[in-house]
């Protein structure tokens, strides 16, 4: 190799070796700063609320450099209950600020894991930290922590029972009962329950089916009745369902259907809420 090829190398090498140097002593200067800029329900229901946590990640470096994931711990009252990486493959703009999202899914059976009544609260505070992995030239990866404080409402699903059945004229041949739907919201929220649709079995057999098309409002923390009118032909539902009714001994029951819920809650309106209760109701 002559000299001035010599020269050329060991003045590249240099060259790159200083520009390392000069770059990692500017570390600091160079290093992508992240926010979370809002976080939003995607999704909630009696089960689980689903948020989706906006950030934005600043890139000061002229090249685009890569997102290598983010790790999250996601506290509620100040324990941790969530814990993950979500392994995201963005890459990040030169001189720009890109988005990214961390989608987070919080179980409210998992709240009762926690130590203390927390699952019975009607609102809890959550602490999200999570920390930004990126890839910078010649450093490698680089952490950026943040952090965000907010709460969120924890809706729980009413209590609903056949509280009893009114028995208001018998023959041999029909009755009028009136089947009454008792319904007990724990929520600090008040529940519109309209398009009540169900089917009614007492001791296996189908006493009626049909839908009340506003059923009512319960209050919050309160208990209110849905009526559900009867007219029984004993006719071709036998001398026993005759008897059982004069007797007035507590019937089994099973009630099927769902009911529309609109709630306080934005996005948890006109939620369809199953309904297959059982059990024992008397008869007055």
């Amino acid at each position: 190799m002559s000299s001035s090829i010599k020269s050329i190398v060991i003045s590249f090498l240099l060259f790159t070796l200083a520009g390392c140097a000069e770059l990692a002593r500017h570390a600091e200067t160079i290093r992508p700063t992240a926010e979370i800029t809002g976080a939003r329900l995607a999704n909630i229901d009696f089960n689980q609320a689903d948020i989706i946590f906006e950030l934005a990640v600043d890139n000061k470096n002229p090249v685009a450099i890569n997102l290598a994931g983010l790790d999250y711990d996601f506290k509620v009252e100040n324990q941790s209950l969530i814990s993950g990486v979500s392994n995201q493959a963005i890459q990040l703009k030169a001189n720009s600020s890109s988005p990214v999202q961390l989608p987070v899914t919080l179980k409210f059976d998992d709240l009762k894991k926690l130590p203390g009544e927390i699952w019975k609260k009607d609102k809890v505070a959550y602490d999200l930290n999570t920390t930004v992995n990126v890839m910078l030239p010649v450093i490698g990866k680089y952490a950026v922590p943040i952090s965000k404080k907010g709460e969120l409402p924890v809706p729980r699903i009413p209590n609903i029972q056949l509280k009893d059945i009114k028995l208001n004229k018998l023959s041999f041949t029909a009755a009028d009962v009136i089947a009454q739907v008792e319904i007990d919201n724990p929520n600090n929220f008040s529940l519109g329950i309209k398009n009540f649709d169900y089917q009614l079995n007492i001791n296996q057999k189908n006493w009626g089916k049909g839908n009340i098309t506003k059923a009512g409002t319960i209050p919050k923390k309160g208990k209110g009745i849905i009526e559900i009118p009867l007219k029984l032909d004993l006719m071709s539902m036998g001398t026993a369902m005759f008897s059982m009714l004069q007797s007035k001994a507590p019937l089994e029951y099973q009630l099927t259907g769902n009911a529309t819920v609109d709630t306080g809650i934005e996005l948890l309106r006109n939620y369809r809420l199953p309904l297959n209760i059982s059990g024992k109701v008397p008869v007055q």
